[in-house]
C-alpha cells in the first residue's frame, strides 16, 4: 500500500511541475533547438505508446529518477491510453519555453497534438536547457 501511494505521489508530482505552466508558444531557452526539442519530444512519445516504461525511466534526469518508476509510468500511462486506444498519428507540434516557478530553472517543452483511436491526446514532454528528460504530461481531450 505505501508503494502504490509513493507511486501516486510521484506521478502527481510529475503532473503538478508541469500543468503549472501555460503553453503560449514562449521561445525556448537560449541554446535550445526546436527541431531538436521536437525530435526527442517523438521519441519519447513513441517509447510510451510502445509500453518502453523502462526506456522513458531511464532517459529521465536524476531528480525524475528519484520520485519515480517505471511502473509508475506505466500506470499514469494505461490510465490514459485505455481513454484514448491506439496511437494513430500526429496532428500538430509546437516548443514553448517556460521557468519553473520554484527553482527559476528555464526548459523547454515539446507540445504534440495526436490523434488516437477514440480520442486526442496531447503530449507535454519537458526538457532542461541541456537536453534531460524533466517530465512528462498527457492529456486525453
Amino acid at each position: 500500500m505505501k508503494r502504490r501511494w509513493f507511486l501516486l505521489c510521484t506521478v502527481l508530482m510529475l503532473m503538478f511541475l508541469l500543468t503549472g505552466c501555460k503553453v503560449s508558444g514562449h521561445p525556448l531557452p537560449e541554446g535550445m533547438e526546436e527541431d531538436d526539442v521536437l525530435e526527442q519530444g517523438r521519441e519519447i512519445v513513441a517509447m510510451l505508446n510502445e509500453g518502453d516504461w523502462q526506456g522513458v525511466y531511464d532517459q529521465l534526469r536524476f531528480d525524475g529518477q528519484e520520485t519515480s518508476s517505471p511502473e509508475a509510468i506505466q500506470s499514469y500511462m494505461e490510465e490514459r491510453l485505455d481513454k484514448a486506444g491506439g496511437y494513430q498519428r500526429e496532428t500538430e507540434a509546437m516548443t514553448t519555453g517556460q521557468t519553473l516557478k520554484a527553482t527559476g530553472e528555464a526548459y523547454g517543452t515539446a507540445v504534440l497534438y495526436c490523434k488516437h483511436e477514440k480520442k486526442s491526446v496531447m503530449y507535454r514532454i519537458a526538457y532542461s536547457t541541456e537536453m534531460e528528460l524533466m517530465g512528462i504530461e498527457i492529456k486525453v481531450q
